[in-house]
């Protein structure tokens, strides 16, 4: 006897995958049966035996296209959907105020606004073009909020770019590490992988092999909407 189907009870990627795995099976066999057992009209058996052929491939390419194009849509994780209600709120009457609508006029900038990107052009100098960027997704570990990715990025050319970072060393607090952690992962961007209940503040010191001094470089891990 089939157990019946119920669909809110199919909330993770696996079920659903069984679940057009059953229904490939259901729809392959009708098609088969009906070939079997249909002989009028004459073409009728031919006509439902490659309707069952060609329901195969398509059931295996959706099941695909689920798992790879709509993967973050099957995540069962219970942070997914308070996530993109966030961030629709968060973006919710957004326009972007650096371009100028056409009934408006120019902002004038204040005098002390070229001085601010004198430093802004500095920052830039003294950081080699080196900045600390991180991106989270609701967590795996059922005890942690966030799983996150820390990394190093150039801006343009520099010495990310160029292959000359020997090391770089994380400092996250006591909570994450029994002191820093050394990432040589070049290939990586020297990226760091943590789980994290709350934010926290990542320093970043950054060795070059070319002999001049260390860049120390800063970021606040915050994954707001997480929780």
């Amino acid at each position: 006897m089939s157990e019946k189907l119920e669909p809110h009870k199919i909330t993770r990627p696996m079920q659903v995958v069984g679940a057009c795995l059953a229904g490939m099976l259901s729809v392959v066999s009708a098609f088969l049966i009906g070939a079997a057992k249909v002989q009028d009209p004459d073409w009728a058996p031919a006509v439902l035996t490659v309707a069952a052929v060609v329901t195969v491939p398509t059931f295996l390419g959706a099941i695909l296209l689920l798992l790879t194009r709509f993967r973050p849509q099957l995540q069962d994780d219970r942070f997914y959907s308070t996530w993109i209600e966030r961030q629709e709120e968060r973006f919710r009457d957004f326009h972007a105020e650096n371009i100028v609508q056409p009934q408006r006029q120019p902002i004038a900038l204040p005098p002390s606004q070229s001085t601010i990107e004198d430093l802004r052009v500095e920052r830039y100098k003294r950081y080699r073009g080196l900045f600390l960027v991180h991106s989270w997704r609701p967590s795996q570990d059922p005890t942690q909020v966030a799983d996150i990715i820390i990394e190093i990025r150039q801006h343009r050319e520099g010495p990310l770019s160029q292959g000359l970072i020997d090391r770089v060393e994380y400092c996250l607090g006591p909570l994450f590490f029994d002191g820093g952690v050394v990432k040589h992962n070049a290939r990586q961007d020297f990226r760091l992988e943590i789980s994290a209940y709350g934010p926290a503040l990542c320093l970043a010191r950054v060795h070059f092999k070319d002999g001049t001094g260390p860049v120390l470089l800063e970021r606040y891990i915050d994954f707001e909407g997480a929780a």
